[in-house]
């Protein structure tokens, strides 16, 4: 995979909280390879994945990150089964905890993520970030089936002759159990 040569490598584990209280920002892209889940999710990445992070501190004392993620991805469209691209553009304000309870106590508009030792693993947020801005369903803009592979209401056969009734083979097996 070829990398922008004005861009480096984000690296893998970071202190958030070092990076928050210093301000700090990092803007880098993300090596597809170390990308596992993502890579089995879609059919390609298309070029890099890239990261912007701002950290600091939000007006109640909080350490946040907010930034975003963007790149190209290859799906397969759910209506032909071919590869279509899809740009993805994630923006996050994350705030940086602890622990659940202190990630329950954050205000709603930020994300916790829970720095569990000295040292957070950005790869795997960021990966997240990228998966949960994934289409539900991926497929063309444009019309990639044409309209004769598909049928709407009741075939020609169906509606010529009559329907046989899925409940006359219940109505003979009650017959046939003997009581007369």
């Amino acid at each position: 995979m070829p990398t922008d040569p004005s861009r480096s490598l984000l690296p893998k584990r970071i202190d958030a909280r070092k990076l928050a209280q210093r301000e700090q920002s990092l803007d880098g892209i993300l090596p597809t390879d170390a990308l596992e889940r993502l890579n089995s999710a879609v059919k390609s990445i298309d070029g890099a994945i890239s990261a912007e992070l701002r950290f600091g501190r939000d007006l109640q004392g909080h350490l946040t990150v907010c930034g975003s993620v963007t790149g190209t991805v290859e799906l397969l469209c759910q209506r032909c089964l071919h590869p279509v691209r899809e740009q993805l553009e994630g923006p996050f304000y994350w705030g940086i905890v602890w622990s659940e309870a202190q990630g329950k106590s954050l205000p709603r508009d930020l994300d916790p993520v829970i720095q569990g030792g000295d040292e957070l693993d950005l790869y795997q947020i960021l990966e997240d970030e990228v998966l949960l801005n994934l289409p539900m369903v991926a497929y063309h803009q444009e019309k990639c089936v044409p309209k004769g592979h598909f049928q709407f209401g009741e075939s020609d056969t169906e509606a010529g002759g009559q329907r046989e009734n899925p409940f006359k083979v219940l109505e003979q097996l009650k017959g046939s159990s003997g009581k007369s």
